[in-house]
């Protein structure tokens, strides 16, 4: 899959593919209008515009990756865009289905996520340090999440 354009295709499809059958789910993520909102949080409509930002970068990284023929690294990347796009599952879902709050599965999520990027992010940097800072601000972007996630945290805990 050497062409730019059909791993962006298939990044955006990862993306909005795992994401659309969460609402026909059952998983709704609340409106910023429906809970008290952080003063650092951004309205709700931030939230996948910067994912399909992301997501560029993430399919952008795959088609260089897979110029330099390092397809173990390309392959890395899918399962990061995985573990990014299944979020409304292992929060919401979770929370569904064990009743703890989706908060607490996010700040495990947003972990993971990070750990994730920074992994990949690391093994990349072997091959090309300019290449790695395509992951960098998914680690930026969900640090700032889980921000917000501790913050939600505190003020439902007062």
């Amino acid at each position: 899959m050497q062409s730019f354009l059909l791993n962006l295709l298939l990044f955006y499809a990862i993306l909005f593919l795992t994401n659309v059958p969460a609402y026909f789910l059952g998983l709704k993520f609340e409106g910023n209008e429906a809970r008290k909102r952080l003063w650092f949080e951004p309205p709700g409509f931030v939230i996948p515009i910067v994912w399909v930002i992301l997501f560029f970068l993430l399919a952008l990284l795959r088609f260089k990756l897979e110029q330099i023929q390092a397809e173990d690294l390309s392959s890395m990347t899918l399962v990061l865009a995985f573990i990014c796009a299944s979020y409304a599952y292992y929060t919401l879902g979770l929370e569904k289905l064990t009743g703890i709050s989706a908060l607490k599965f996010g700040l495990a999520g947003n972990i993971v996520v990070i750990l994730a990027a920074l992994w990949v992010g690391r093994m990349v940097s072997d091959l090309s340090a300019n290449l790695s800072y395509l992951v960098f601000p998914i680690v930026v972007w969900t640090f700032f999440a889980t921000m917000i996630i501790l913050g939600q945290l505190r003020m439902n805990k007062g």
